[in-house]
C-alpha cells in the first residue's frame, strides 16, 4: 500500500507539472512563461539552500556558485557535444540536468570537506569566497565565453521540467525531515557538541547537506542555461546568493513551505513592478511627494503594529482588527501626506517610473517583514491549518486537551 501511494504521488506530480506547462503555453505570453520558469528555479534554489542553512544550521552565502557551475558546464557540454549525440530534445535536457547536479555536487564536496571545522560567519566567508572564485575563473576562461558570456544551443522552454525539479527538491527535503534520516541534520543544527556526544557523524551530515543542496542548485543552473540560451558571469553575481538567502530567511529557516512561498513571492514582485503601466498604456509614474508620503506612512504604521505586537494586549481577534485599522489609517495618511507634500514644487515636479522603484519596494517589503516577524513567516513550521491558527494567536485544541 505504501509503494502504491508513492507511485500515485509521483504520477500526479508529473501530470500536474505537465498540465501547468500546457496551460501556461496556451494562455500566457513569453513574459508570463518566463516568470513561471524563474519562480520554479528560485523555489529549487531556496529550498536546497534551506537544507544547508535552515535544516542543518550552516551559514552558506555562496549558493549562486553551484548555480553557475551547473549552468556553465552543461552549457559547454551542449555546445560541444549536442550535434554529435544520439540524444536529442528533452532526453538531452534531462541528461544535462543530471550532469549539472553531479558537477555541482562535486563542487559542494570540494567546499564542504575543507570547511568542516568552520561555522557561522567563518563558513559564510568561505562560501562567499568560493562563489567569487568560480565567477572570476569563468570570466577569464575564453572557452566559456569569458566576460562576454556563453551562447548555449539548443534552447529548451520546458516549464514542466522546471516545475518537476522544484517538486522533487521539495519532496526530497520533506521526506528527509519526516523520516529518521533527517534527525541527525536537525541535531547538528541545534547543537553540534551534543550531536557528537550522541554518536552523530557530524562530518557526514554537513557534507551530505552541502552535496544535496548544491546538486539541486546545479540542476537548476542547467535548466536556466538551456532556457535562456545565453549566460554570463553577471547572471550569477554575489547579490544572487544574497537574494536566495533572503528567501530562506524570509520564509523561515528550516521551513520548506516558507522557502518555497518566499521564492515565488520575491521572484515575482520585482518583475511585476517592472511591468506596471498607467491607464494610457505608458509607464506608471509616481511623484516624489507620493514616494516620500508612502515611506512615512509605512514607517508610522509599522511602528504602531510593532508596539502592539510587543505589548501583546487584547484577544487575537481584537489585535487583528487593530492591525487592519492601522493599515487603513496608513493608506489614508499616505494620501493626506502626498497632498501636503505636493505643495513643495520640486517634489511635485519629480516624476519617477514605478519600474525604477521596484528594488526600493522590494527592500522596504523585506525590512517591514523582518521587523514584524524576524523569525520568518513560517519560522521552523510547515504550512497547516493548526499553524494558521497559532499564527493568529489561537490555541491548539489538542494541546489544550492534553494540558487539561
Amino acid at each position: 500500500m505504501f509503494w502504491i501511494k508513492r507511485l500515485l504521488s509521483i504520477i500526479l506530480a508529473v501530470a500536474g507539472c505537465y498540465a501547468v506547462d500546457r496551460i501556461a503555453t496556451g494562455s500566457l505570453d513569453s513574459y508570463g512563461q518566463r516568470l513561471i520558469i524563474l519562480a520554479g528555479l528560485y523555489v529549487t534554489l531556496a529550498v536546497s539552500l534551506n537544507l544547508i542553512n535552515g535544516i542543518t544550521g550552516q551559514f552558506s552565502i555562496g549558493h549562486a556558485a553551484f548555480y553557475q557551475v551547473g549552468a556553465y558546464l552543461t552549457g559547454y557540454l551542449s555546445v560541444t557535444f549536442y550535434a554529435k549525440s544520439s540524444l536529442q530534445g528533452i532526453p538531452w535536457l534531462v541528461a544535462m540536468v543530471l550532469a549539472g547536479g553531479v558537477f555541482a555536487a562535486i563542487a559542494g564536496l570540494v567546499v564542504g570537506l575543507p570547511s568542516l571545522r568552520l561555522r557561522g560567519d567563518y563558513l559564510a566567508i568561505v562560501t562567499l569566497g568560493f562563489g567569487e572564485i568560480i565567477r572570476i575563473l569563468v570570466q577569464n576562461n575564453a572557452k566559456l565565453g569569458g566576460s562576454y558570456g556563453l551562447n548555449v544551443a539548443p534552447k529548451f522552454q520546458s516549464i514542466w521540467l522546471v516545475l518537476l525539479l522544484a517538486v522533487v527538491c521539495i519532496a526530497v527535503c520533506r521526506n528527509l525531515l519526516k523520516t529518521a534520516h533527517g534527525l541527525p541534520f536537525l541535531s547538528v543544527r541545534e547543537d553540534e557538541v551534543a550531536s557528537l556526544a550522541m554518536g552523530v557523524n557530524v562530518t557526514k551530515v554537513k557534507v551530505s547537506a552541502f552535496i544535496i543542496g548544491s546538486a539541486f542548485a546545479g540542476a537548476a543552473g542547467a535548466l536556466l542555461a538551456h532556457y535562456e540560451g545565453f549566460i554570463t558571469p553577471q547572471t550569477f553575481r554575489m547579490d544572487v546568493s544574497f537574494i536566495i538567502l533572503t528567501m530562506v530567511v524570509l520564509g523561515g529557516t528550516g521551513s520548506i513551505t516558507g522557502s518555497a512561498l518566499a521564492a515565488v513571492f520575491l521572484s515575482y514582485l520585482p518583475e511585476y513592478l517592472r511591468g506596471l503601466k498607467a491607464a494610457g498604456g505608458g509607464p506608471l509614474t509616481v511623484s516624489g511627494a507620493g514616494v516620500i508620503a508612502a515611506l512615512l506612512a509605512t514607517a508610522f504604521a509599522v511602528a504602531l503594529i510593532k508596539r502592539i505586537m510587543d505589548a501583546g494586549l487584547g484577544s487575537p481577534t481584537r489585535r487583528g482588527l487593530t492591525y487592519l485599522g492601522i493599515l487603513v489609517g496608513g493608506i489614508v495618511a499616505q494620501f493626506v501626506l502626498s497632498m501636503g507634500l505636493s505643495a513643495i514644487k520640486p517634489l511635485a515636479a519629480a516624476q519617477i517610473e514605478a519600474g525604477q522603484l521596484r528594488m526600493v519596494i522590494f527592500a522596504v517589503t523585506l525590512i517591514v517583514l523582518m521587523l514584524l516577524r524576524p523569525q520568518g513567516v513560517f519560522a521552523h513550521h510547515e504550512f497547516s491549518w493548526d499553524f494558521v491558527k497559532r499564527l493568529f494567536g489561537a490555541k491548539n485544541v489538542k494541546t489544550t486537551e492534553i494540558a487539561a
